[in-house]
């Protein structure tokens, strides 16, 4: 009797340890041959090779290229691309790795966002080196995971992948995900110049008078900015209205860059020239160009190298600040 007993909790044993497996498996997806493959694995060794890399969405389009050591794009005119980027996008493909076979049918694939032609939403990524192809797939959908697939550890990236050429998609691990927009993949950072490097800044309008900053004489140290040259009956302002101004070239980055020769240079400008306790000085000058401005660097300092030949947009507060007035600057004093 016991020995029935035993046999009955053993068996119940089993079918909940079933149970269980079966629910785990429901919540992974479902793995079937060729599952666990890297579809690019020969990538790896050929990294180095690649000296483009073309990607595409419908009428959108970015163009990679090698130029030396040095990654380009060529939809903002050549400009250097953030290295780490094109390196991701290398790394992403290479650990590409199979997790179920989908639809082989022509009709379903744009339901994963596979198809090709018009209105197509996949994303056309292809590698070159030189002029031959060493990969070419179609990116779709990116695939959720299961509700509970963090508490099972299941919560991998996946998406859906097919090779060009090949009707096959698949359903892959991978954090592949490039997107095609140019300013995604450019180096926006500038230069950083603290604001008590700043000796003296010169603010010159396209019209009215020049506003002369610098370190107002008797202060405490570090010693206050102010205006130097205020008109008659008026006052410098103290604080951030003024020293907002001296720290214009911290951290500088930019919205968006364009070659300096598309700006035309017979309209109206402003400039910020800004003398360094150390270096040469930094000379800012903004052009407008359908409608915004453009910030042109110009000065015998290292620090303004890999600005040479290019226009830049910058945030609208860096703006704001390299183009304030005396009237902006200067106050009547105050009287107690």
């Amino acid at each position: 009797m016991h020995s029935r007993s035993l046999l009955i909790l053993i068996a119940l044993a089993g079918a909940s340890v079933i149970g269980a497996g079966m629910v785990i498996t429901a919540d992974q997806p479902v793995r079937s041959l060729p599952a666990g493959q890297k579809l690019f694995a020969d990538l790896a060794a050929k990294q180095g090779q690649v000296t483009r890399i073309r990607l595409t969405q419908g009428k959108d389009s970015l163009t990679f290229e090698k130029k030396g050591d040095v990654w380009t794009l060529a939809e903002k005119s050549g400009y250097p691309v953030a290295p780490e980027k094109i390196r991701q996008i290398l790394v992403d493909l290479t650990e590409v790795e199979t997790l179920e076979g989908k639809t082989a049918k022509a009709d379903l694939l744009p339901r994963l966002d596979l198809g090709e032609g018009d209105g197509s939403r996949a994303r056309h990524l292809t590698l070159y080196s030189g002029e031959t192809v060493l990969a070419d797939v179609f990116l779709g959908k990116l695939r959720s995971a299961a509700i509970n697939a963090a508490a099972l550890g299941l919560d991998k990236p996946m998406l859906y992948l097919r090779k060009a050429g090949d009707g096959q998609a698949w359903l892959v691990e991978s954090r592949l995900n490039p997107k095609v927009e140019a300013l995604e993949y450019l180096t926006k950072d500038l230069f950083d110049i603290a604001q008590d490097k700043v000796a003296t800044v010169t603010l010159t309008p396209a019209e009215g008078p020049a506003v002369e900053i610098g370190r107002a004489p008797g202060d405490a140290t570090p010693p206050d900015v102010a205006v130097l040259n205020p008109p008659e009956g008026r006052v410098s302002k103290k604080g951030w209205d003024v020293s907002g101004v001296v720290a214009a070239l911290e951290g500088m980055s930019f919205e968006d860059v364009r070659p300096a020769q598309d700006i035309p240079v017979d309209g109206p400008a402003t400039e910020a020239r800004f003398t360094l306790a150390e270096g040469g000085p930094v000379v800012v000058t903004l052009r407008k160009l359908d409608g915004a401005d453009w910030a042109i660097f110009s000065g015998e300092n290292d620090l303004l190298k890999p600005t040479q030949g290019w226009a830049f947009k910058l945030p609208s507060y860096k703006i704001e600040r390299l183009t304030k007035s005396l009237a902006d600057l200067t106050e009547e004093p105050k009287t107690n």
